[in-house]
């Protein structure tokens, strides 16, 4: 795809007028409308669109300028990072919603992540994506053993089943719970449900099965359901939300030592250990 022509549309898209932005572009409008129209060839999609006497941005047009806004922005940043020595490549990082929503705002005070790219995979697909090297460093507590990756324990964190206060003399076998719905991709290394709950001591009432676990928390907090989540979790979501969705601690028969949930980092066998790696690592400690 040609970066000037995306400029161009940029331009186009901000000003809202072909005459505007032939004047900031300083070129013809003929050139600018020839420009974009072999843009909308290499996209394959209409991206602007005729509005009575003018033109307007199409549906597929807003989406392509948010999608590309980023992109023109670290190619205009290229040059200014080569003079300074500061090109640099994304720390890629991978894990399931649980760490990629609630533990990037902790990550973010223990490293500088100048360029980050975080992918969300279920278990068994994060460990392929760093065997197969699309993310550097994962972070799980469902490990699922593959050749050629090594978990090393990172710290333990503390579980527990949370919901709201109306849940509070409910027994476990009544609890409405909200689980994950992504199957493992492979066999865990013990038997565990993904939200880390003892299944094979521990019978529950599963209620819900969701994809994300904002859904998941959506339903703690309309008093639909209760879940089992990390004590951290639920701190950073009490301290955000109002009193009354506040979730609190519940009563179950799992022991204190049962609730300590071991969480890894995955790399690939024998990488050398990266400065990425020993501040995520600094960063779960944190939490415990």
């Amino acid at each position: 795809m040609d970066i000037d022509r995306v400029y161009y549309f940029h331009v186009f898209a901000d000003t809202g007028s072909l005459v505007k932005a032939c004047e900031i572009l300083r070129i013809s409008q003929p050139a600018l409308s020839k420009a974009l129209r072999l843009l909308e060839q290499e996209v394959g999609f209409t991206l602007i669109e005729s509005e009575g006497r003018g033109l307007r941005l199409s549906e597929y047009g807003h989406m392509f300028k948010a999608e590309t806004a980023p992109l023109l922005t670290a190619w205009s940043q290229v040059p200014e990072k080569l003079r300074l020595g500061k090109a640099s490549v994304p720390s890629r990082i991978g894990s399931f919603e649980v760490f990629t929503t609630y533990f990037l705002s902790i990550l973010t005070k223990f490293t500088a992540l100048e360029s980050l790219e975080l992918h969300e995979f279920g278990p068994g697909h994060l460990e392929k994506a760093v065997s197969d090297g699309h993310v550097d460093v994962g972070i799980t507590y469902v490990p699922i053993p593959k050749a050629g990756i090594e978990f090393v324990e990172a710290t333990k964190i503390k579980m527990g089943a949370f919901g709201l206060k109306k849940f509070k003399t409910t027994a476990l076998k009544d609890l409405p719970f909200v689980v994950p719905l992504v199957p493992p991709d492979g066999t865990p290394s013990k038997v565990i449900g993904l939200d880390g709950w003892p299944e094979h001591k521990f019978n529950r009432n599963i209620r819900y099965r969701v994809t994300m676990m904002e859904s998941a928390m959506e339903l703690c907090r309309e008093g639909h359901a209760v879940a089992y989540l990390p004590e951290f979790i639920v701190k950073l979501h009490n301290e955000k939300v109002l009193p009354e969705y506040r979730l609190t601690e519940l009563t179950i028969p799992v022991s204190q030592k049962e609730r300590l949930q071991s969480v890894f980092l995955i790399t690939k066998s024998h990488a050398q250990e990266s400065t990425l790696h020993r501040e995520i690592a600094k960063g779960l400690r944190s939490l415990s």
